[in-house]
């Protein structure tokens, strides 16, 4: 046995009936919205409160009304809106003025086959002077344009869908737009026609001017509701007994704060004025400030225009009298896709932590699902009816959605600033290198020109040889994987794609400063088949701790080095390279006053004093804590070359949808060879 509860309130303009067993629930709105058709209303907070007590799985909600308060009608939208239920409102008779933004709020939106739907710009009374009526008029435009958000439905196979222009277009010209069922369904307003209803009068026809086409004849009776168990219900029944657990919502808790619906409209309303400003900016300013320009932002900010349709506006008007190809100046305006995508991106770094504060960021308090839902808005798809999982799914795979860019975009500044962050040494004495493909490529010996031949009077010039030296270098590819899943985003984790990039960015620097060094630890052979530090290189010296003299004596091989014809190259030392271990002591014979021996009691002045910079990385400690290395100026001298793949020396990041992984994957890439070309601009000093 059903146990039937019906609640309502005076004036009985709707009503709640709730079967406890079926697991679903109605509400009836018949009849004016509200007591007031331009304020907030308390039988309307009512109807709100108790819409958010209701425990059902499935919601039917039946309007028959011209229409009421605009408050009261966005509140009782968004209560149904966030309801936990699924809902379907039907159109059983008239759903005029704001009773056809509530019918929008359905999942499922119905409309009898005899019944009609009404859209038109807000309305209202107001007495004062000039100022006033200017202020109510803005008062309105924000009312269409927080209304139109509610009449923008996705485009399916069956229904063209409605854009946000389109709604608001709706809303703001003045007419009223009446639409029989089978127009409403042909214009995306509606998913499904039902058959013809037997309603109670509970709406003024006279109140509007009805098209004829669409007046219901005088001689059809009109019966009460009929109290047959629906469809709704019918599918209702089908669901499990067992009572699903909510949250119960206090009267003072569900209820719509009006005023933050109207501020957060202001605000909206500021914001478009804005960026409607910004972009025609350049030509309101100065003495070149263009009065037609003037009067377009005008009429574009007072009559609600989106910021869209005021650049196509703006771009036609720059196109008239147009000097063409080669006169005047052209101008670009930031996009606001731009700018949304800026705004999102500084606002996740600062987030994060990886860029500075900027207190007027509004995006560095929004979590990852809420810019999740910002990008499937922008684009105007529906998320009616979606799970957190579905909405994140939706902002991953949808192909205009902004989402995985936008993540795209934080991970690569987050891998490239760890890439820049990163205390690597190998840069100041290596050369960069430019190669265009994966092939083995030989370099040229830059010491071969020590000199130029001496050209007798009235004698030719002779040509160099510039053969290969033999030396060649080779890319290769490093990378790895990381993937941003739907659960970090739910779970708002942004280690997931800044704290793990700007990592990956530091170890993608950190592979190449190990394949730098590994070259002065492993010592590999030459072209030539000896090793890079070798006696017959003249390079290798003898064995000695740090010291003045000593590193005088590196300086010295270094200086000493010839070229193939025999001739000195004079090579200067530039760079001490030594472990982590010796870096005081190197520091101290590079800046001391005195020279230092072994015994530190010197006073001879120090003759190396600031002719060389100490670089000091750990990587050599692993192999010997007292080998040390010279190097020359790679500008003058070849020694080591680091090439990468176009002359691109930062890591690339990549990314394609997940397949393994339930979001998006991304690689961080990087091509580079690295080779000793030469070894007369490096010395070791092995201890």
């Amino acid at each position: 046995m059903q146990t039937e509860d019906i609640k309502s309130a005076p004036p009985a303009w709707w009503t709640i009936t709730c079967r406890g067993n079926s697991r679903t629930a109605e509400v009836s709105i018949y009849g004016d919205i509200g007591e007031s058709w331009s304020d907030e209303t308390v039988t309307a907070r009512e109807l709100v409160a108790e819409v958010g007590k209701i425990q059902a799985d499935i919601l039917l909600v039946r309007i028959n009304s011209n229409g009421g308060s605009v408050p009261d009608a966005l509140a009782i939208y968004n209560a149904f809106r966030r309801h936990k239920a699924t809902v379907t409102t039907r159109i059983e008779g008239v759903a005029a003025s704001c009773a056809s933004m509530i019918a929008m709020a359905g999942d499922t939106v119905e409309i009898a086959e005899n019944a009609i739907l009404m859209i038109h710009a807000p309305w209202s009374g107001v007495s004062g002077n000039a100022r006033d009526l200017r202020e109510m008029a803005d008062t309105l435009d924000r009312f269409a344009a927080s209304m139109a958000t509610s009449y923008v439905r996705p485009k399916t196979k069956d229904s063209p869908g409605l854009t946000y222009d389109e709604a608001l277009a709706l809303l703001t010209d003045g007419v009223d737009h009446w639409y029989s069922a089978g127009e409403a369904m042909n214009a995306g307003l509606v998913d499904r026609i039902t058959e013809a209803q037997r309603i109670a009068a509970a709406v003024d026809m006279q109140r509007y001017q009805i098209p004829p086409r669409l007046r219901p004849a005088a001689s059809i009776p009109l019966a009460k509701k009929e109290t047959a168990m629906n469809e709704v219900e019918i599918q209702a029944a089908a669901l499990a007994a067992k009572p699903v657990q909510q949250e119960t919502v206090a009267p003072a808790a569900a209820m719509i704060q009006i005023d933050e619906i109207k501020a957060e409209a202001l605000r909206d309303d500021a914001q478009r004025r804005q960026n409607i400003e910004a972009i025609a900016a350049p030509w309101l300013q100065g003495e070149g400030a263009r009065t037609d320009v003037r009067e377009l932002v005008k009429a574009a900010s007072n009559t609600g225009q989106s910021v869209e349709a005021f650049r196509r506006d703006f771009l036609i008007l720059l196109g008239k009298n147009n000097p063409g190809i080669g006169g005047g100046v052209l101008f670009t305006v930031e996009d606001e896709t731009d700018k949304f995508r800026a705004g999102v991106t500084s606002g996740l770094l600062i987030k994060a932590g990886l860029s500075a504060n900027d207190t007027g960021n509004e995006f560095r308090s929004y979590s990852l699902i809420e810019i999740a839902r910002a990008c499937l808005q922008r684009r105007n798809i529906s998320m009616r009816g979606m799970e957190k999982m579905q909405v994140v799914g939706a902002a991953f795979t949808h192909s205009s959605s902004d989402f995985t860019n936008l993540l795209a975009d934080v991970s690569n500044k987050a891998m490239l600033k760890g890439w820049e962050s990163a205390e690597e040494t190998f840069q100041k004495w290596t050369s960069r290198g430019n190669l265009p493909d994966f092939k083995a490529s030989k370099r040229v010996d830059i010491n071969t020109f020590p000199a130029l031949a001496k050209v007798e009077q009235g004698a030719e010039y002779k040509y160099v040889t510039t053969a290969d030296r033999g030396e060649t270098i080779q890319l290769a590819t490093y990378g790895s994987l990381f993937s941003i899943t739907r659960h970090a985003i739910i779970n708002d984790d942004l280690m997931a794609f800044t704290r793990v990039p700007e990592k990956m960015g530091r170890a993608a620097i950190r592979t190449v400063g190990n394949l730098v060094y590994a070259i002065l630890t492993g010592n590999p052979n030459m072209a030539d088949g000896v090793a890079l530090f070798h006696a017959n290189h003249g390079n290798l010296l003898t064995g000695a701790a740090i010291s003045t003299a000593s590193v005088d004596l590196a300086a010295a091989a270094m200086a000493r080095q010839t070229d193939p014809t025999g001739t000195t190259l004079n090579i200067n030392l530039a760079y001490l390279i030594v472990p982590r271990t010796l870096k005081g002591l190197a520091l101290t014979v590079a800046t001391a006053e005195q020279e230092i021996t072994s015994a530190k009691t010197a006073t001879t002045p120090n003759w190396m004093r600031n002719t060389f910079e100490v670089i000091a990385d750990p990587r050599l400690d692993t192999t010997s804590t007292s080998n040390w290395f010279g190097a020359a100026s790679p500008v003058t001298n070849d020694t080591i070359e680091v090439a990468y793949l176009d002359g691109n020396d930062q890591p690339q990041l990549e990314q394609q949808g997940g397949w393994t992984v339930d979001g998006v994957e991304f690689k961080v890439r990087i091509d580079a060879g690295v080779k000793a070309l030469d070894h007369r601009g490096l010395v070791k000093n092995p201890v």
